[in-house]
């Protein structure tokens, strides 16, 4: 960390005073600053203008850090001009949004630009190619929670929903699924906005709203193309849902994703898109919710006696907490894992979606059914000294958690 921060620092001033108006000054400066991105597994880089410097931070395991001195503002544009370029973006619009992508030591990257106050900002987000695509025996999933959503998949018809806030890993989910179902007997077709992950043998397409290439009229097109099993990257509409639904109805294995609190939310929520009850009932399979949730650093946790409260929650005498060392840089907590909460929708609850409007019933009918909730995962991962209470706390929020749990 330190060495880098030198480099920097050393990049820094030459380009400060030795810029001239060429961009070739500014390279070194900018590949740096990748190189340590990826050094430090970040998922994202923000580079945002503040006062008289662009600021850059780094979303290492969910968290955003400040790690290292500013970009003076005086290359500011430069710095900016030099990532377009990289990202194969037109360097000479700086009032309008705009996306690309770029490939740098085997990682690929995602840029998107808006305007702001004083500069243009810049998000990065980093996509590891190298790593491959997880299976599902990969996820973290509970061995019961595995069972539930594999005999999902032995499904021929209907659908299946994740949901969770951005940054969940539901992308990651749905292509462990996709990979384990895709054989040369199936035809499988995906619709992404954008396509994160390549997966050989299925059909990947790219919405492109500009052609009219949009996720409701994209969907459409492919229900007339004898798939058997199709993935719409996110139901964002009352279109899109209504055909998702209508398209599980007719023969097709359809999985999408939603923004909702959980997995019982998420039934309401293609609800108030103006999904027919009738209808989702009779096409849900499964909806299955998410969050990440920092891994503790195996190098240095500390097994500790539990205190009051934590042998309330967690039933353990003896629980892992975090500490910090070099191989974390003092965080305590290295990579991350997802909990999860799988509802098979039975005959219980799929009678409640026609008949009731009331998430309360729901809910109770999935838990006499046996759901596992997002806060029993956490607990399960807290006694097996994955992570802490502290961090399944502020991922769920403390109400979530101390209602299932009390």
């Amino acid at each position: 960390m330190e060495q880098f921060k030198e480099r920097l620092h050393k990049l820094i001033h030459q380009c400060r005073h030795n810029f001239g108006g060429s961009y070739q000054a500014i390279a070194p400066l900018v590949d740096e600053i990748l190189k340590f991105a990826i050094k430090m597994r970040a998922s994202d880089l923000h580079i945002d203008p503040v006062e008289n410097f662009l600021r850059l931070r780094y979303r290492i395991d969910g968290y955003l850090r400040e790690l290292h001195e500013p970009i003076p503002i005086e290359i500011a544009s430069a710095f900016t001009a030099r990532i377009k370029i990289l990202a194969g973006m037109d360097t000479t619009t700086t009032f309008s949004p705009l996306d690309g992508a770029i490939k740098f030591s085997n990682v690929e990257m995602r840029v998107a630009t808006i305007p702001s106050e004083g500069a243009e900002s810049v998000t990065i987000r980093l996509l590891d190619i190298s790593q491959g695509l997880h299976n599902i025996s990969e996820l973290g999933f509970t061995p019961n929670n595995e069972k539930l959503f594999r005999q999902t998949l032995t499904e021929t018809s209907g659908m299946i929903i994740l949901t969770g806030p951005m940054n969940s890993g539901k992308s990651t989910t749905l292509y462990a699924a996709l990979r384990e179902l895709n054989q040369p007997s199936s035809a499988i077709m995906t619709l992404e906005d954008p396509i994160e992950q390549h997966l050989n043998g299925v059909t990947q397409v790219q919405v492109n709203e500009k052609v009219g290439l949009t996720f409701a009229s994209g969907l459409r097109s492919m229900l007339r193309m004898d798939c058997n099993c199709l993935m719409v990257g996110e139901a964002r509409d009352k279109e899109t849902a209504q055909i998702a639904v209508r398209g599980a109805l007719t023969g097709h294995l359809i999985f999408t994703t939603l923004h909702a609190g959980d997995s019982c939310s998420a039934v309401f929520r293609m609800i108030e898109m103006g999904v027919e009850p009738y209808l989702l009932a009779s096409t849900l399979k499964c909806t299955v919710a998410q969050r990440l949730v920092r891994r503790l650093c195996t190098n240095c946790r500390k097994l500790v006696s539990a205190n009051d409260f934590e042998k309330k929650i967690i039933g353990a005498e003896k629980i892992y907490k975090s500490v910090g060392c070099d191989k974390c840089n003092g965080t305590g907590y290295y990579g991350r894992l997802a909990l999860h909460e799988v509802l098979r929708v039975k005959k219980s609850v799929r009678d409640l979606i026609l008949y009731s409007r009331d998430l309360d019933k729901i809910r109770e009918a999935a838990l006499k059914a046996g759901l596992e909730t997002l806060a029993d995962d956490g607990v399960e991962k807290i006694r097996a000294g994955l992570t802490t209470l502290e961090e399944v706390q502020r991922i769920l929020g403390e109400e979530l958690f101390l209602i299932r749990n009390a």
